[in-house]
This record gives structure tokens, sequence and C-alpha cells, in this order.
């Protein structure tokens, strides 16, 4: 669902010149974790705003380094109970090192590279040339889209490219308490936000339902029980579709 703004935006934002235009959004995943209602998730934003990152339109990397075409993403853990280097590996890990990834997508039109140091340790105008980023902190407080339930996703620079408008930049609020079991439970949070950071959504209406790791909790799984922790085919296809600009109306 897209929500009104009102998230705090990391301080690399209010010190990064050139905007294009800011529009904050987010999509939402409760704390509780269940396999419930199976889903017809491969939702996609749709219309003259989509919510994704402007990246996934092409790619032009190497195999050894990433063009500004790629989606670079960094690790953030603040707070003492998530090791940040575990958590970079294990992140690292379930988006690009497993049978059933996210990178690769679209005929490499989704190519992830991890930034090689935490989000921090950047200046700003380095940082800000990573598209996405994955802060875990006990609750989010702070950020009111997530409070202490929800991990979520936040869009931040709007950009319109001749087509309809995406956002240069995104961020995952990871919950501790979502993510701190290093296992396929915390596996589907982190390919949960990432598929909303690629464009997919929460499905629309109750029963809207097709294998999918777009559907983890009760609120935004609509009756849809989806035991996969992994991104399906159907989710791939749907990035695909994003990626191609094929449902920009």
């Amino acid at each position: 669902m897209s929500l009104p703004p009102q998230a705090e935006v990391p301080p690399r934002h209010r010190r990064t010149p050139g905007w294009i235009g800011l529009g904050w959004v987010a999509v939402l995943s409760v704390v509780a974790w269940h396999h419930i209602p199976r889903a017809h998730a491969n939702h996609t934003h749709t219309g003259g705003t989509q919510l994704h990152i402007a990246t996934i339109h092409g790619n032009n990397g190497t195999s050894t380094s990433p063009g500004d075409q790629d989606e670079q993403y960094c690790v953030q853990s603040r707070t003492a109970s998530i090791d940040g280097t575990r958590m970079a590996n294990f992140i690292e890990e379930t988006l690009a090192k497993l049978s059933t990834i996210w990178d690769g997508t679209a005929n490499w039109r989704v190519d992830l590279w991890r930034a090689s140091k935490f989000c921090f340790d950047y200046d700003s105008a380095t940082r800000a040339t990573i598209e996405y980023e994955y802060h875990i902190k006990d609750d989010w407080y702070e950020v009111s889209l997530c409070g202490s339930y929800y991990s979520c996703v936040v869009f931040d620079n709007a950009v319109y490219d001749g087509y309809h408008t995406h956002y240069k930049w995104g961020y995952s609020y990871l919950q501790t308490e979502h993510v701190n079991g290093y296992d396929t439970r915390a596996r589907k949070f982190i390919n949960h936000e990432t598929g909303h950071i690629l464009g997919l959504k929460d499905p629309d209406y109750y029963g809207h339902c097709l294998n999918s790791v777009m559907h983890n909790d009760l609120y935004s799984s609509m009756g849809c029980t989806d035991p996969v922790w992994y991104p399906t085919a159907n989710d791939k296809s749907s990035v695909t579709r994003i990626a191609d600009r094929a449902n920009t109306w």
C-alpha cells in the first residue's frame, strides 16, 4: 500500500544536492510471520508513479564492477544485538548466492552489488551513489511508517523518465526480531522487502493470491497462505514486466 510521507530519511539525503524531486512511500511487513494464506501476488505498481528503484530498467555494469544502472546496496546494523558484518554477509547470500535469488532477474537488469563498507562509513557524496540500503534496528519508532511492529520500505528522490515516476533511492528498515534468526524466516523478510524495492506490492484485496514471496503476514497477505521464503518465478516475471516498462499504465 502507499502511505503518506512520514518517514525519517537517513542523513545523506539532507546533505545531497541536486534532487530531482522528493517522494516518500512505504510498504509494510507485520511482525508476526506466518505460513498463512497462499498468494496471487505479482502485484506490480502501475500508473504515473511506480514504487521501485529507477535503475532496474537498465544494466551497464561488468562482471567485476557495477555500472550506474546497477543496484548497489549497503547494510547498517543500528543495534548491538546484530553484528553488522554477519548480517551483511547473510543479506548478500540471500540476494545473490543461493539457488533462487533476486540477482540476475530481468536479464540482469536487476544486478545487485554489495558495497564494501557499512552505510554510515561513506561520506555523503559516495553514499548518494548507492541505490538501496538495509538498516536493522530493534524498533523503528523514529520511522513512523514502521514503528515498533513493522519492517518497512521507504523510497526517496522521485525521478520521471518519460514513462513514469520512480525513485533514485530506497531504504529497507528491518526489525531485529524479523531477521535475528539468520534462517528462512529472516530470508523471507529480506526477500519480501527487496521485492518492494523492485516494484512488487502486497495483495490488492482479500483472496488476491498466487505463489509469491510477497505474502508473509495477516495484514498484507489478504488471506493468502504462502510458504515460500524466496522470489518465485511469478515474482521474477512481474519484475521483468516492470523492467520492460510493460505495465506503465
